[in-house]
């Protein structure tokens, strides 16, 4: 499994046991990234993760880390994002800040599934 699928796997297992998400804001609004012709938002499941980002990518270190309790990303965030048709980034690591990002649906689909099993 590619490091990316590997992070990607992560993300769904931790924010089910953490209840929480963590992003970046800067004056209250996400980050967006052009990606591949996509806006992407990045998203990461432990606040160490978006910490060492914020130490890795000197731009980034302007940004305010933003923990979303699991609820709220589930009910608010991701709506929003899918109204504005923004992609999620999933812990995106590493000097490249690589990894998958993938459709609303996708992070809704792939949290259910984590819940039901572990539920």
């Amino acid at each position: 499994m590619s490091t990316a699928a590997l992070q990607a796997n992560a993300i769904y297992a931790d924010v089910i046991e953490h209840g929480v998400v963590f992003t970046l804001l800067e004056d209250e609004s996400f980050p967006v990234l052009h990606i591949d012709g996509n806006d992407v938002v990045p998203f990461w499941s432990s606040r160490a993760r978006v910490e060492r980002v914020r130490q890795e990518h000197p731009k980034y270190k302007r940004y305010e880390v933003d923990e979303i309790e699991l609820s709220d990303f589930l009910t608010q965030t991701l709506s929003m994002l899918e109204e504005e048709n923004i992609r999620v980034g999933v812990n995106w690591s590493g000097p490249r800040l690589t990894g998958y990002d993938v459709s609303v649906g996708d992070v809704r689909t792939s949290i259910d599934a984590r819940a039901q099993r572990n539920g």
